[in-house]
């Protein structure tokens, strides 16, 4: 059962990395996804009207395209809402550029729907989400991350995968610190949440690809929520504990209608 829990800034962790045991359990993926597809017809979702419809913006995981939350959008439309992808075919390009791609596919969202975008992202697709936010405020509602590594991600992930980050870098020209500490783009998307966007922080501590505490956000900031949910990293976009914490949270008010009917 996927569990909120409140986290308040702390010191400087070490550096951990999933252990073996959770990152051979990422093979139960499959598992995941059975149990996923079975709940889609068996738990009683409530199903929103157009009125109540949101547009979701979906954003891959490192080294994935948009093929792989398909199973999401899927979901998403069968509850009321509306889609749209984000045109990476593989989340392997310099953060800076594909960030600056994603800015224009929010803005194309913007002009076609209006305000009112929710941003879900997988692993690293949710750190370039929280970064759309910060930069794009006005049309983001609310931001989803799924297991993504908010904090020092190649330090925290598991050394298969930090690795084929390196030689992805190696490839492009740009090993020197790429998507770490020392790479500049990289600093800039993670460093800071936004301030004026609620955030859901979706981890597990189960993680096999990434340590879970690197991505649990730690601000203390009031809009930001993490939630813990039983299950894999590579999957988050087919778990039902994810999908129940997705529903819920776009049932809730536009931030706008929230700040109107706040109080004075």
């Amino acid at each position: 059962m996927a569990t909120a829990t409140a986290f308040v800034p702390t010191g400087t962790d070490g550096i951990k990395r999933p252990s073996i045991i959770d990152t051979l359990a990422e093979f139960r993926v499959p598992y995941e996804a059975a149990v996923s597809w079975l709940s889609t017809f068996n738990y009683p979702w409530h199903h929103v009207d157009r009125a109540e419809s949101k547009v979701v913006m979906l954003i891959p995981g490192f080294m994935a395209g948009d093929a792989t939350l398909i199973p999401l959008a899927h979901f998403l439309r069968m509850i009321g809402h509306r889609t749209v992808f984000s045109g990476i075919t593989s989340n392997s390009r310099c953060p800076r550029d594909t960030l600056r791609d994603l800015t224009k596919r929010l803005s194309r969202a913007r002009e076609r729907f209006g305000e009112g975008i929710v941003l879900i992202g997988q692993s690293l697709g949710g750190v370039y989400a929280r970064a759309l936010a910060r930069e794009n405020p006005d049309p983001v509602e609310r931001v989803i991350t799924l297991g993504s590594p908010i904090r020092r991600p190649r330090d925290y992930a598991n050394h298969a995968v930090a690795n084929i980050a390196t030689s992805v870098a190696v490839l492009r020209g740009k090993a020197n610190g790429c998507l770490s500490e020392t790479c500049e783009c990289g600093l800039r998307i993670t460093d800071e949440a936004p301030v004026d966007v609620p955030i859901t922080v979706v981890y597990s501590r189960t993680d096999g690809v990434v340590h879970w505490q690197s991505c649990v956000d730690r601000s203390g900031l009031p809009n930001v929520e993490n939630v813990e949910i039983l299950g894999s990293h590579c999957g988050m976009a087919v778990n039902v504990e994810a999908f129940r914490v997705i529903a819920d949270r776009l049932e809730m008010r536009r931030r706008r209608e929230r700040s109107t009917h706040a109080r004075p």
